[in-house]
């Protein structure tokens, strides 16, 4: 029984290193891209407000 505790802990931490690498490659792309796509979807609602602004 201790043989295989000790199988399924091994594999429940490589499980859980996966998982935290993957999120951590998915949300650094989604960083990437958005700076491209942020504000791209909408127009200016009021042109007059000062939402509309480019800011750097």
């Amino acid at each position: 029984m201790a043989i295989l505790a000790r199988r399924f802990t091994i594999i429940t931490l490589v499980a859980a290193v996966f998982a935290i690498t993957f999120s951590a490659v998915v949300e650094r792309a989604a960083r990437e891209n958005a700076h491209i796509s942020y504000g791209a979807m909408f127009g200016c609602v009021q042109p007059a407000g000062g939402h509309c602004a480019q800011t750097l």
